[in-house]
């Protein structure tokens, strides 16, 4: 019987296109807001460098780590895996401290409603980034459902960068480019769906990943309706 490992080797040997294209995305969209004030990055807190340091080190493991599987370096594989317990919470605490940051900063010159609705960009990404990464890791064993998952991870990362380029080289409005990487999620998520139930795959993975990004839209779509304004209110007043 052909596995479904043996069937993922295609995908398996060629993800990391998939998030070296995410992580230029990052690099072109952030260098026009962050990176070309190197060095001395005037105005900026500690907190974006915390952030902009973490992510760049999840990308740095996701490009990684199919490298080593596509040279059959499996045992360099798990051990540098280990990193990523260690750093996928801090990836979610970098997301949450940028969030305190930016509602602090914008609550003084905005409405609350519109800053709490800004914030339906952020709380469930901490949530959702923790829950992607929490299946992959229970799924560990199982090679074809863990990439699935941290393939997951990858796509929450796409919206901050490609949507800073939509704006930055499109003069697309910022509630615009966001609506759009959104929906770009969504489709990739939808096409790796539709070709693992082509294919006869474990379809479950992305099956929930695709519904799950769709909840997240949800959140942004419906930013000011009552019932996101009282999560976020809730999520301010305990958490920040």
């Amino acid at each position: 019987m052909i596995t479904t490992y043996e069937k993922d080797q295609t995908l398996q040997k060629n993800i990391v296109f998939l998030f070296v294209g995410i992580w230029v995305c990052a690099i072109i969209g952030f260098h026009f807001t962050y990176t070309i004030n190197f060095p001395k990055f005037k105005g900026f807190q500690w907190e974006q460098h915390f952030h902009g340091t973490m992510l760049m080190s999840w990308f740095a493991m996701l490009i990684i780590q199919p490298l080593l599987i596509r040279f059959n370096k499996r045992n360099i594989h798990r051990n540098l895996g280990k990193i990523s317990y260690v750093l996928a919470p801090l990836v979610c605490y970098s997301v949450f401290l940028v969030s305190r940051m930016v509602y602090y900063r914008e609550i003084t010159t905005r409405p609350l409603d519109s800053v709490l609705g800004q914030l339906s960009l952020d709380i469930p990404t901490i949530f959702i980034f923790g829950l992607f990464f929490a299946l992959a890791m229970i799924n560990r064993k199982d090679a074809a459902v863990h990439m699935r998952y941290m393939i997951a991870t990858s796509l929450l990362m796409l919206g901050p960068g490609l949507g800073r380029a939509l704006m930055i080289f499109g003069g697309i409005p910022f509630p615009v480019a966001v609506t759009i990487v959104i929906y770009i999620s969504e489709i990739i998520a939808a096409l790796f769906l539709i070709n693992d139930i082509r294919k006869g795959n474990n379809f479950k993975p992305f099956l929930t990943i695709t519904i799950i990004l769709i909840l997240n839209q949800l959140c942004w779509t419906f930013q000011s309706a009552s019932w996101w304004q009282s999560i976020a209110s809730w999520f301010v007043s305990h958490t920040f």
